[in-house]
């Protein structure tokens, strides 16, 4: 079987590949237009994570991993179609996918890594907490998809850390350094953007890893901590002043290292710093 770190070189190739075929020829990806409030960026940006979905996929058809396959498919197609509705929204709404589509979407995604982790007939309680998790951080790893370079480094951290704790799925590893694969083109200075569709896939990926250890190694939940945190926060805060939960707004941790002085560019190293630092404290605490 091909070594995971060959999947950094095979998703940099798929990526510069459908970028210039995007660029140049077809136009296929949807782009992320600047919009007031929370959108920062000056121009529309593709939104290009599905890029590196294929090279994720090609190494869960190596492992068999055929739920996690389908759910990968599912959840990427949904975060696509979304990205695709938000492009032609008006300027001052966030358009996209009717949140119970998207909710349904990620649900069955959810629920088919679940089932890879438990029986939901023989563990019906280990299975809804692994179903509530995965769902929960799918949906986290997306939420961090706000600054240049955060979510694709903090995922990738957290996989790569995830796959020394669970090196019988290779898959995961290789998720890892896809996610890595795609820093050049989204940091320091964002050409790509992952969108739901990339986050999506990277979010399932951490899911999977979490869900297939946390019940002989609970404390590898360290690993995806930052972006649990991040969720559990934002979505309080929402809930508290009656917003939507699953309307975006700029309340975000990494927000606030932004507002506190933080250089942009800096954001994305702090936050991958701190997801290896919690995964490794994790693995050497086994």
């Amino acid at each position: 079987m091909i070594e995971p770190y060959w999947a950094l070189l095979i998703a940099c190739a798929t990526i510069a590949i459908g970028d210039f075929i995007n660029r140049r020829l077809l136009g296929w990806l949807p782009d992320d237009p600047p919009r007031p409030g929370r959108k920062l960026h000056a121009r529309p940006i593709p939104l290009a994570g599905v890029l590196i979905v294929p090279t994720i996929l090609a190494w869960c058809i190596a492992d068999h991993a055929w739920l996690a396959l389908a759910a990968i498919v599912i959840a990427t197609a949904t975060g696509f179609e979304d990205d695709r509705r938000k492009e032609r929204a008006e300027p001052l709404e966030d358009g996209g996918l009717d949140w119970r589509i998207k909710a349904v979407g990620l649900a069955i995604a959810a629920g088919l890594i679940a089932s890879t982790a438990a029986d939901p007939i023989a563990e019906p309680w280990f299975f809804a907490a692994a179903f509530c998790l995965t769902f929960v951080l799918t949906n986290a790893v997306n939420f961090l998809d706000n600054t240049d370079g955060v979510a694709a480094s903090l995922a990738g951290s957290s996989l790569l850390c995830l796959g020394i704790g669970a090196p019988s799925q290779s898959w995961v590893t290789a998720a890892g350094f896809a996610a890595i694969g795609f820093l050049p083109w989204n940091w320091p200075r964002a050409r790509l953007f992952l969108g739901d569709g990339g986050a999506y896939a990277l979010g399932l990926s951490c899911s999977f890893a979490i869900v297939h250890t946390m019940r002989d190694e609970p404390l590898l939940l360290l690993a995806v901590a930052v972006p649990l945190i991040d969720f559990a926060q934002v979505v309080a805060a929402r809930v508290w002043l009656a917003h939507p939960p699953w309307v975006g707004d700029r309340r975000h941790l990494t927000h606030v290292l932004h507002n506190a002085g933080v250089a942009k560019m800096v954001v994305a190293p702090i936050f991958a710093l701190l997801a290896i630092g919690l995964g490794l404290l994790a693995v050497w605490s086994r």
